[in-house]
């Protein structure tokens, strides 16, 4: 999975530590995390943290890839994750983000993963 976000830059005004938006916004570009792989298992994993408890399709990571221009949400490292989704029981899946993300925009893209693989399980 690939996406590209808009995101409103938010600049800190010093003196009244009042977060204002800038006039402008800038994309971002998010991609899935890869996996490693596991000695002991033999399969290719992603670290969950212990938040992800049951193996999907629907599980993912998303990393926003380390890129050579300034990067204004500082999140541009490829470990950090942005927005993890997963299954945790039977039809009940829990979702982790982190800023720039919105809870729409992380809801939105958690949305897609239904979409596309309905008959995957």
């Amino acid at each position: 999975m690939q996406c590209s976000i808009q995101c409103p830059v938010v600049a800190s005004d010093p003196l009244n530590r009042e977060k204002k938006p800038e006039s402008s916004s800038s994309s971002l570009s998010l991609r899935n995390k890869a996996p490693r792989w596991h000695e002991h298992l033999q399969c290719w994993c992603l670290n969950f943290h212990g938040r992800v408890t049951v193996a999907s399709v629907k599980n993912f990571q998303l990393v926003a890839p380390a890129g050579g221009g300034s990067d204004p949400w500082g999140v541009g490292d490829e470990e950090t994750v942005i927005l993890q989704f997963g299954k945790i029981e039977d039809d009940a899946f829990t979702m982790d983000f982190r800023h720039p993300l919105s809870a729409f925009q992380a809801f939105a893209i958690c949305l897609t993963s239904f979409g596309t693989k309905l008959a995957c399980e």
